[in-house]
């Protein structure tokens, strides 16, 4: 049900862009390549649509078609290897703030097959306990389609 409101919000929003799916074999190898296990929403989420952009709200994604620069992956790889602060490896960038901060799946936190969102605050250091935004992926996305 949650999903399906999600589906709804996306399909009435004028200005996006959205991929055209990644397989489920392609999030399975995300997962392994990352060692997380992604939420159930947002296996969905890029099972049905891969990557996105909503106004200027960009998301990192899987699939055939996602621009480079919002490749999950990459991405998730650099922020935990090159870029510093590390980010922590249970956390997977969904979004950037603009301003080196990022949105991020909180793996650590599954529960029932979700988990929430924190915000990644680069400024606080690698010892931080980032900031929960939202209980979980379908109502953090969401809340920013509300705000478009």
């Amino acid at each position: 049900m949650a999903y399906q409101h999600l589906r709804d919000k996306i399909t009435v929003i004028l200005d996006k862009e959205c991929g055209k799916g990644a397989s489920q074999e392609e999030v399975r190898i995300a997962e392994i390549n990352l060692g997380v296990t992604f939420p159930k929403s947002f296996r969905q989420f890029l099972n049905e649509y891969g990557w996105a952009r909503f106004g200027h709200q960009e998301l990192y994604g899987l699939g055939r078609d996602v621009p480079a620069y919002l490749e999950l992956i990459r991405n998730t790889r650099a922020e935990r290897e090159k870029m510093h602060p590390f980010l922590l490896p249970d956390l997977v960038p969904l979004m950037n703030d603009g301003a080196g901060n990022h949105y991020c799946l909180d793996t650590r936190m599954m529960k029932e097959g979700e988990c929430p969102v924190v915000f990644w605050n680069h400024e606080l250091g690698e010892n931080q306990d980032p900031e929960r935004v939202s209980d979980d992926f379908v109502n953090w996305i969401i809340g920013i389609l509300s705000r478009l």
